[in-house]
């Protein structure tokens, strides 16, 4: 073995050893949210609300389930009591209050439609501006809020199995087949790097 083989194996086993706690927390807060019942560990029961209501506009029920028949609450609730640190949570915390501020009136008792044009018109403004300039508290709610929505959905049963392609053991090599044999255009469910 040369120096550099060594080096990429020294690396490896070193990102393996920070990465890997952090993984199975993840994990872990996967299986929580697939509870049913479970009470918010870390939000208060108005928080997890607004949460759930946030990402049910992210990923809404449709022909396909949506966020919060996947759990995603229960999951962000799981990652934010087992996974960040307390500068995360504190960002998170006061991120969710001036989203619940800024609207005039408290999230909740907002229609509909008006908590609709609420996030369509922070996660706007999120994705409009610089990548270089610091996001409004609310506007960083809404963002973390989908990263954290989409990772949980993504990771589900229901994200994994039912609207993306999953094949648990894949068959063998089939070249040049039509579209509607090949999954009916579904993407496949595999690893993926969520980027805001």
């Amino acid at each position: 073995m040369n120096r550099r083989e060594w080096l990429k194996c020294m690396s490896a086993l070193a990102v393996g050893a920070v990465a890997g706690p952090s993984l199975l927390a993840v994990f872990d807060a996967h299986a929580a949210s697939q509870k049913p019942g479970a009470a918010p560990r870390f939000f208060s029961p108005q928080q997890t609300s607004t949460i759930a209501a946030v990402a049910d506009i992210i990923i809404p029920h449709t022909d396909t389930p949506g966020a919060l028949d996947a759990g995603v609450p229960a999951f962000i609730d799981s990652m934010f009591k087992d996974v960040y640190t307390k500068a995360e949570q504190q960002r998170y915390l006061t991120a969710l209050a001036a989203f619940d501020k800024a609207g005039g009136k408290p999230f909740l008792q907002l229609d509909e439609a008006q908590r609709k044009a609420w996030v369509t018109k922070l996660h706007g403004d999120a994705i409009a501006g610089p990548m270089k300039v610091a996001l409004t508290p609310a506007a960083d709610f809404v963002m973390m809020t989908k990263k954290l929505t989409m990772l949980g959905f993504f990771m589900s049963q229901p994200g994994s199995t039912q609207v993306l392609q999953y094949v648990a053991v894949p068959g063998g090599f089939k070249a040049d087949i039509p579209l509607t044999e090949a999954g009916n255009g579904r993407a496949w469910a595999v690893e993926t790097e969520l980027r805001i």
